[in-house]
């Protein structure tokens, strides 16, 4: 089954919970874990990994927490899903190419190439501020019904 893994779904809901509290606002992780439906100890490895990627910073103290470390903007759903599974890559031969024999015979090479190529660039446009746009939009559209 091709799926995003629920490490991935979380990480994005991370970044969504903090971009919707504001860029600069440090939010405990036991406010994110609540509002964003995580286990405490599963967002704190997911933390780690969003750190690492530079897409959020952490703060210590009896005010910390984790605060986006670009703008809304700047954050993309491919930087998100990569910070924590690593590159997208639909099969193996695009990934590591010497080690399909089949590259310029088989049919489907070129085909999963092109899947792979529009996903990242689907991923890519999809920011942080355009999803709480559309968000925000939805949720609008639901109140005036």
């Amino acid at each position: 089954m091709f799926q995003v893994t629920r490490k991935a779904d979380y990480a994005v809901r991370v970044l969504l919970e903090l971009a919707s509290r504001g860029e600069e606002n440090c939010i405990p992780t036991q406010v994110i874990a609540e509002a964003a439906d995580i286990p405490q100890p599963f967002l704190h490895k997911i933390a780690r990994d969003l750190v690492t990627a530079g897409l959020v910073r952490t703060q210590a103290g009896p005010n910390g927490g984790l605060v986006l470390s670009k703008p809304t903007q700047n954050i993309n759903l491919l930087q998100i899903f990569e910070s924590v599974e690593g590159p997208i890559c639909l099969n193996v031969c695009l990934h590591q190419p010497a080690n399909c024999s089949r590259e310029m015979i088989c049919p489907a090479h070129s085909f999963w190439g092109k899947l792979q190529g529009m996903v990242i660039n689907e991923m890519k446009s999809a920011t942080l501020d355009k999803l709480l746009d559309d968000h925000v939009q939805k949720k609008d559209a639901v109140m005036i019904q």
